[in-house]
């Protein structure tokens, strides 16, 4: 018998391996290169997937990571969550089974969507201390918590039951997962405690609880009550289609006939859109979707491609909001007090690949950043914070790409990240994230969303050129007035001396030159309290009757008393307004806050906004931002028209201006008498 050939023997060698083995082998591309980063990758996923829970039972998430040092490079972890539970059929697939989810083929933004996240933590865990993964879950129909010990079986890729036990449990609800596993604790950019206070910042809804190995607690409160709205499961809509993806669905498609199909099964192709797309692809609207394929298939893409649909809608999506991004940042960067907190921009949803997404930008500036290093960068994708690879991520290509020196910023070369006290806030939100990589730790970059990244940051950056203007007009007003301040007086007292005269009333002069209503803040501590004082002059020529608006905090607003007591207040927004008292020129009136002993307050965590004044007349108050969308006391808007239509006076008309060359004159001809 002839020896086997060389194919014979390769080919006796050839074996199908299952998903676990081959990730076990090449475990970096899940993230667990290294123990520092396979300690992040397991809290972030276990995180993830507790948040996810929790959003879906529509409860607000409380969240308890655990990190203890076992030994010099073993670490337990135990995440804790207030979910649904899972039942206990479930339960060993979830954990110990790559590629088993709920959310893969689901049309709908979701942090995890793959099905392979805890299930490599597992695997990663029994690979490195040959410990099994112990999950204890109760659900609220059950009187008693399930606990089970797990691993996953590689060759195989399916889960075995180590131990098993019923108990009572303290929660009503909720799911624990403790994992020993080869790790390496470290603080820093790319730590535990930097993906948390990323979470915390886009999930304001969550509360978070870090205990690190040495002991120390860190909680994240829950900075608003809202829970973000749920994201619904919705069709694929046609603008980005591929032709392999429409041929996909196209086949699976249960429809009886194609304009159903079109209708029912792609999102944005109304009967009339629908009909005008079949007549493009000369097709009936009565073949089966099955039957469509070769050129035919490809005449319908084009049709679809070239006739105007619907735009598609945001239910399949689950963004921040600017108001939650505004509150996020505020919550988790108090302690640095920046001065300016950009408008938050959310880019309309957009398509790619047939998959809507969208972009939100929030910008803060100064405070306590630092002024001499490049700006921070937060990169989000679907609430998740992106703490690897920067460099190779679309959403650092995007602002590295923008030339922020037009926007007020130091920029050498005018590429790179630049240089200044700001702190740039990314999140892209998709039914479907191209991540490089399966680890999820970089955005890939694509034209339509390139593009997206750009306009939405660049929106945001407007806003900062003109706070930046602002403020520089600001600076030079407040060093005129101080100037105004000292000098006027000096020069009205030598003046008068020199013609015998007593010193004149300076303020027709002082409102005439500086032409601005100032709002003056000041906080300290008084009788207990922390006290704050706000002080309105009106150096404008005019008699004006002002709206002030103030912006801070909500959980402070709650805290706040009033002297006088405000016209209204929300709540919810932390907003507050009063009508003033008519100010005549060099008019001034007054407001005072009270917080309680210890509330954390400074004068920058007031906002101050006034209707009806252009921003060139204010100091220390911006004008009031049109999508605040109030309705204004019929004596500003008037008092603003007549302030409007007004003619200047004109010059040597005022009453009350100082004449000095006409004075020196009367001197001269009394003198000569």
């Amino acid at each position: 018998m002839a020896p086997p050939s060389i194919a014979q023997q390769l080919a006796a060698k050839q074996r199908e391996i299952s998903i676990a083995e081959f990730f076990e082998r090449n475990r970096q591309i899940l993230g667990f290169d290294n123990p520092a980063r396979a300690l992040l990758t397991t809290v972030k996923e276990l995180v993830d997937n507790a948040l996810d829970a929790a959003e879906e039972a529509r409860v607000l998430p409380e969240v308890g990571v655990t990190i203890t040092k076992e030994a010099e490079d073993r670490y337990r972890v135990v995440v804790a969550d207030n979910g649904p539970g899972i039942l206990r059929r479930e339960i060993p697939n979830v954990f110990a089974r790559l590629l088993y989810g709920s959310r893969f083929h689901a049309n709908r933004q979701a942090r995890g969507q793959q099905g392979i996240g805890v299930s490599a933590a597992v695997l990663y865990a029994n690979l490195t201390t040959a410990r099994p993964v112990k999950v204890v879950s109760k659900v609220e129909e059950e009187d008693a918590a399930h606990v089970l010990e797990l691993v996953l079986e590689t060759q195989k890729n399916q889960p075995r039951v180590v131990s098993e036990d019923v108990v009572l449990w303290d929660r009503t609800h909720g799911t624990s997962v403790e994992l020993v596993l080869k790790a390496r604790y470290q603080r820093g950019r790319q730590s535990p405690l930097e993906y948390l206070r990323g979470t915390a910042i886009v999930n304001p809804h969550a509360q978070i609880t870090l205990q690190e190995p040495d002991g120390t607690r860190v909680t994240f409160p829950r900075a608003s009550s809202d829970l973000p709205p749920l994201a619904k499961e919705t069709a694929p809509h046609p603008y980005g289609l591929e032709l392999g993806e429409l041929g996909y669905l196209l086949k699976a498609s249960r429809r009886p006939n194609l304009a159903e199909f079109l209708t029912k099964d792609l999102q944005g192709v109304s009967a009339r859109a629908a009909k005008e797309v079949l007549e493009a692809a000369a097709l009936s609207a009565r073949s089966p979707p099955s039957g469509v394929v070769g050129d035919a298939q490809e005449r319908l893409l084009r049709s679809l491609h070239g006739v105007s649909l619907v735009a598609p809608n945001a239910e399949c999506l689950s963004p921040i909001g600017s108001l939650l991004i505004k509150r996020g940042l505020r919550n988790v960067l108090g302690e640095l007090r920046p001065e300016f907190f950009a408008p938050p921009v959310s880019r309309p949803p957009k398509v790619r690949g047939g998959f809507p997404f969208m972009v939100e930008v929030g910008l803060v500036y100064g405070g306590g950043l630092a002024a001499d290093q490049p700006i921070q960068l937060l990169r989000f994708a679907n609430r998740v914070p992106l703490l690897f690879q920067q460099g190779a991520c679309a959403i650092t290509t995007a602002v590295a790409g923008m030339d922020w020196r037009r926007y007020g910023l130091d920029q050498k070369g005018g590429a790179g990240l630049p240089v200044g006290p700001m702190l740039a806030l990314v999140h892209v939100a998709s039914t479907k994230i191209p991540f490089t990589s399966e680890a999820k730790e970089a955005v890939a970059e694509d034209p339509e969303l390139d593009r997206e990244l750009t306009l939405a940051l660049q929106a945001a950056a407007r806003h900062l050129r003109a706070h930046l203007s602002r403020k520089s007009r600001r600076d030079f007003a407040s060093e005129k007035f101080a100037i105004i301040q000292k000098i006027l007086p000096r020069l009205a007292e030598k003046t008068s001396t020199l013609v015998g005269k007593p010193v004149p009333d300076l303020t027709p002069v002082v409102t005439k030159i500086m032409d601005v209503v100032n709002v003056d803040t000041s906080v300290e501590a008084a009788a207990g309290e922390r006290a704050a004082t706000v002080t309105v002059t009106n150096y404008t020529p005019r008699a004006r009757v002002l709206e002030l608006f103030l912006e801070l905090p909500p959980e402070l607003l709650g805290l706040a008393r009033f002297a006088p007591e405000p016209a209204g207040t929300d709540a919810e927004l932390g907003r507050a307004w009063w009508t003033l008292p008519k100010l005549g020129p060099n008019g001034t009136t007054g407001l005072a806050i009270r917080f309680p002993k210890g509330t954390d307050v400074e004068a920058n965590d007031l906002d101050w906004y006034i209707a009806g004044i252009d921003e060139g007349r204010l100091l220390g108050a911006d004008p009031l931002p049109g999508d605040w969308d109030v309705r204004l006391p019929r004596a500003v808007v008037e008092a603003a028209e007549a302030a409007a239509a007004e003619p200047e006076p004109a010059p040597g008309n005022e009453e009350s201006e100082v004449d000095y060359d006409a004075a020196e004159a009367s001197a001269g001809s009394r003198d000569e008498e």
